[in-house]
């Protein structure tokens, strides 16, 4: 994101009212500059937790690590390996349209989709998919008490009912 992207979360409609007015005055500015605005509104991501990454990166990826070894010369690799194996695995990569300096027109070009874009129920799944296939694929015990998994696990949010 550039300096001039204005990105905000709203969680209720006084809120949405105000925000909109915001945003309008800073689309104003960027089309008074000459520049084209681009307007995006769509479900909100949590931030993934600190408990996520950690559980992932301090019990779930150095124990596949620890115990996974491949090919003829058994070879091991490390959590970071194992974590960029799993995340082209699980997590594809998109296309975007990019039209490249001196080019007629845009072409198509590979995005890299980073497991930090998934927020919280994305990273709880990325989650669950390495755990499923380490065990089933690789053989890995894992040594961790099920509470520690579902104390970073996503819990759908509960939803407001409407008064009748």
């Amino acid at each position: 994101m550039n300096g001039d992207t204005y990105r905000t979360i709203i969680a209720t409609v006084e809120g949405a009212r105000e925000k909109f007015k915001l945003a309008m005055v800073h689309a104003k500015c960027l089309l008074d500059n000459g520049e084209w605005v681009d307007l995006t509104v769509a479900p909100a991501l949590d931030t993934i937790g600190a408990r996520q990454r950690g559980f992932l990166h301090g019990a779930v990826l150095p124990q596949i690590a620890e115990q996974v070894y491949l090919g003829d010369k058994r070879e091991r690799f490390t959590a970071e390996v194992w974590k960029e194996f799993m995340r082209r695995r699980f997590i594809p990569d998109k296309w975007v349209m990019r039209k490249l300096p001196g080019a007629k027109r845009a072409t198509p070009h590979r995005e890299r989709v980073s497991s930090e874009q998934l927020g919280v129920k994305g990273y709880s799944e990325f989650i669950d998919k390495i755990i499923d296939t380490a065990i089933v694929e690789y053989g890995v015990v894992f040594d961790f008490v099920a509470s520690e998994r579902e104390a970073v696990r996503y819990v759908a949010k509960p939803r407001r009912g409407r008064a009748q």
